[in-house]
């Protein structure tokens, strides 16, 4: 017997000695792994060929190099341990060839934290990241992180977690997901400015009670979103850009939002898809209209008030400077006037900013001492916050009355145009069926005006180089601005505009020299719109109105000028217009030039 068990000992110990020098000859990746029970660093430079697997609880794993186990997973936490964080700083990576790299399956796990600066990724056919029943995990990916997979980047069947993204998170796979939720409930997805997730099929899916928010990129070839349950909040932010329909799956049947915060009068088409129910918000008090996701902004439209009224302030403005050459101008002589202006408004909570800037020549051919012939020819642009710019090519036509009635000291004059605008206008749209997530959307449209108006004047001369004239006025304007299609989404129903003013200006001319004359004023108005003020039109084939402006402006002008004869045939001059109300910053006109005798 003793024999015996000699024999049975001597041979498993060759047994093991055996095994013992075929793994230290032959070691085996396969099997290879570092047990973590402390916390561990990973050096820069340093090449960590063992999967780092955790076996207590609250430890931290920082890593400075590379981890790359080969075919094994690169970090496990599978044993249910809590408090885990995962640091992968800035130039670090974390790799895997055959399995998920970063795996937390097990029950129990609680608080797992991973920042990413680095790279974590895996080659195959697999997750980078997988949590599997951990609660309250959290995922931040910092600005040059990435995180990628060739299955889904990030799969998830957990309750509760916050993914921070202001990296990048992706897939390569044909039918991946970067960032999968499969069955998992209560996570908050933060897409930051300048994070892109992004996947060829669907960038982000998930089921029930989820929270998504996007300043940044959420990109896909199909869906950039796709709910699959209830209860889901999708909020974009002002900015944000997402590609790829948002997918509404027949189990999506109550509680899911969509939310639109992209700034006051953007406009934005989002298209959805599948027979999920949804409902939709516009938290920047923009009107919105379902059928997909859309709302567009009024800054062409809510503005068609103030540039009447900036026309028929320009014309008023030019008849009282033709006034001062008029009493040396004989019949059939012509008065030409170039002319600029610049205007600007600003932005509250219903009205959009914009800068105006114009310029044209004002002909006024005198017929007989009394009345004149006026043409007025302007080219305008328009530049309206939230990226929408309209060209306007104007013309007025019409007479000038001077002087055709007196009451006692008072003299009425009075006059009257009507014309035409030919507009272009472009803006930019926020959409996800365009590969940038942007689209320029165009319109071509035709306006007509008329503008017509009187005035009384009194001229007190205190002697022979000054006259006070005070003048009272009331100017009606009229615009119709027919049908029109911008060229994807909008469709723009007809509108008849009616604005009235009223004015009173007192003005000094004063003859400095016999070639110098000099004019100094200053005007109050009042207008307001009559009739016209809604806007009705349709997105995609949705109906709706629009009352948004404000529609009623006090000014106040002032003016100067002066006329140099230079001879009996031709005068320098120059005249500077500014304005400002309680709706535009500020308006300045300008007009220089020669008046030549023709």
């Amino acid at each position: 017997m003793e024999k015996f068990y000699t024999a049975y000992f001597s041979y498993w110990k060759r047994a093991f000695f055996l095994l013992l020098a075929i793994a230290l000859l032959f070691p085996s990746k396969a099997l290879a792994q570092d047990v973590l029970v402390a916390d561990k660093t990973v050096g820069a430079g340093v090449n960590e060929p063992d999967e780092q697997r955790f076996r207590a609880n609250n430890l931290t794993l920082t890593n400075n190099g590379t981890i790359d186990p080969g075919g094994n997973r690169a970090i496990n936490n599978n044993s249910g341990n809590t408090g885990i964080t995962i640091i992968n700083n800035a130039g670090a990576t974390i790799t895997s060839t055959t399995n998920a790299t970063i795996r937390s399956i097990l029950a129990g796990g609680n608080d797992l934290t991973i920042t990413n600066s680095g790279t974590i990724q895996t080659t195959a056919s697999n997750q980078a990241i997988q949590v599997k029943n951990d609660t309250n995990f959290t995922l931040t990916n910092n600005a040059g992180g990435v995180i990628s997979g060739v299955g889904s980047a990030i799969n998830f069947v957990t309750v509760g977690g916050t993914i921070n993204n202001s990296g990048t998170i992706s897939t390569s796979a044909t039918n991946g997901q970067a960032i999968q939720v499969s069955e998992g409930t209560g996570l908050t997805i933060n897409n930051n400015a300048g994070g892109v997730i992004s996947a060829d099929q669907i960038a982000v899916r998930v089921f029930d009670n989820n929270t998504i928010t996007n300043r940044g990129k959420i990109s896909s070839d199909y869906k950039s979103i796709d709910l699959r349950g209830d209860n889901n909040t999708i909020t974009l932010k002002e900015g944000s850009i997402l590609v790829g329909s948002i997918g509404l799956n027949a189990t999506a049947t109550t509680g899911n939002i969509l939310k639109i915060e992209q700034g006051y009068g953007q406009a934005y088409f989002y298209e959805t898809i599948g027979t999920g129910s949804y409902t939709v918000e516009d938290l920047s008090g923009n009107a919105i209209v379902k059928g997909s996701a859309a709302s567009v902004g009024q800054g062409a439209q809510e503005t068609v008030d103030e540039r009447l009224g900036l026309r028929t302030f320009n014309l008023r403005s030019a008849l009282k400077r033709y006034s001062v050459f008029s009493k040396d101008l004989i019949e059939d002589e012509l008065y030409v006037e170039p002319f600029s202006y610049y205007s600007k408004r600003g932005s509250n909570s219903s009205i959009l900013s914009y800068d105006n800037y114009g310029y044209g020549l004002n002909l006024i051919y005198p017929k007989s001492n009394k009345l004149d012939l006026i043409l007025t020819v302007e080219k305008s642009e328009l530049a309206i916050q939230r990226d929408h710019d309209v060209s306007n090519t104007n013309f007025l036509a019409g007479f000038n009355a001077r002087d055709f009635l007196s009451i006692g000291s008072w003299k009425a004059s009075g006059f009257f145009v009507a014309g035409m605008g030919w507009h272009d206008g472009k803006r930019r749209i926020y959409t996800n069926t365009t590969s940038n997530g942007l689209l320029d959307v165009t319109s071509d449209y035709t306006s007509y005006e008329m503008i017509a108006g009187s005035h009384i004047s009194h001229s007190y001369s205190p002697d022979d180089k000054n006259t006070w004239s005070t003048e009272v006025g009331l100017t009606f304007g009229y615009s119709l601005v027919g049908d029109y299609e911008e060229s994807q989404y909008y469709d723009w129903k007809d509108r008849r505009l009616l604005q009235g003013s009223i004015h009173i200006g007192e003005q000094l001319t004063s003859k400095v020299s016999d070639k110098l004359t000099v004019t100094v004023g200053g005007e109050l108005e009042h207008r307001t719109v009559l009739t016209g003020r809604e806007q009705k039109y349709v997105i995609n084939g949705t109906g709706a109105e629009s009352k948004n402006g404000q529609f009623w402006q006090n000014s106040v002008a002032g003016k100067l000028g002066a006329n140099y004869s230079m001879n009996n045939n031709m005068v320098a001059y120059v005249n500077i217009d500014s304005r400002f109300s309680n709706l535009i910053r500020g308006t300045y006109g300008a007009s220089v030039g020669l008046k030549l005798n023709f």
